[in-house]
């Protein structure tokens, strides 16, 4: 085993005190329990260095035996540091931090519980709220939420959809823009934000959000669907066509594509629309019996 020399050790014993003066009492435990186990190890560090480094060590436990994890195990304050007794010390300083990292763990999963159910009662208030029409109490609560639990995965967009499906795509449009923010791989947020648009008659900011999905998180079947809707809405039949086309060759099987084609093609020609785009004239060739 590979012993700590003195700096080293010094360096352990630095750290547990600014850990502690910090109130950083596990960490300061264990990086106190460190140096102690170097100290105990060492065979290197003698005379004057040794003298210099009990001192250092001395400090050390003096500043941990007044900290909580310390005195609830010790109310009358008699832990103090003996020389030899290092790799005691050690152990008992390693099991207390494990105590309080334990505690602590307890604690933060007990905050995120709550911090869960908070959240969920009030989506579950603000769902109840739309099924009954009052909406301005759903936005005050679905902003609530946002505000509270913005780390929540996942909440921005489901605020927004929710606000989207009782009939306010546009009201909506600032949670998809948030739930972009937080995560700019989430394409459902781009689709939900283009969706939006297009059902508020914003149909070029509609197309802005999906050439962001595509930019961000490249081409999907869902994303290149939403554009062959949202260019068949608006009657843009050659970038419909084209929408459609990158959705047939990442998905062919897709039960849409045939449907879009039927729909698409009539108006574009059976060359999808580049002889229209080239101004020259289309010829369609029709099968020979």
């Amino acid at each position: 085993m590979t012993t700590k020399g003195g700096k080293a050790i010094r360096e352990d014993a630095a750290r547990a005190l600014a850990l502690a003066r910090r109130g950083e009492n596990a960490r300061a435990l264990r990086a106190a329990a460190e140096a102690l186990r170097g100290a105990s190890q060492s065979r290197t560090v003698m005379g004057q260095a040794r003298i210099e480094l009990e001192f250092r060590l001395r400090e050390m436990v003096e500043a941990l035996a007044v900290t909580s994890e310390v005195a609830a195990v010790d109310p009358a304050g008699r832990l103090a540091y003996k020389k030899g007794q290092e790799g005691k010390l050690a152990i008992f300083f390693d099991a207390l931090a494990q105590k309080a990292e334990t505690a602590r763990e307890g604690a933060e999963e007990a905050a995120r519980a709550a911090a869960r159910q908070e959240a969920e009662e009030l989506m579950r208030q603000a769902r109840q709220a739309v099924a009954v029409g009052e909406y301005p109490a759903a936005r005050r609560l679905l902003n609530t939420l946002c505000e509270r639990h913005p780390a929540r995965p996942g909440v921005w967009r489901e605020s927004g959809e929710l606000l989207s499906g009782a009939g306010f795509p546009m009201d909506a449009l600032p949670f998809f823009d948030k739930a972009i923010e937080a995560d700019r791989r989430d394409g459902q947020a781009y689709i939900a934000a283009a969706d939006a648009c297009r059902e508020g008659g914003e149909p070029g900011k509609a197309e802005k959000y999906l050439k962001g999905a595509v930019k961000y998180i490249g081409g999907t079947p869902a994303a290149y669907l939403a554009m062959a809707r949202l260019f068949v809405a608006g009657r843009k039949w050659d970038k419909a066509h084209d929408a459609v086309q990158s959705l047939a060759a990442l998905a062919p099987g897709h039960p849409e594509v045939a449907a879009l084609f039927a729909e698409i093609l009539p108006r574009v020609g059976m060359d999808g629309g580049a002889a229209r785009r080239s101004g020259k004239p289309i010829v369609i060739d029709f099968p020979k019996f």
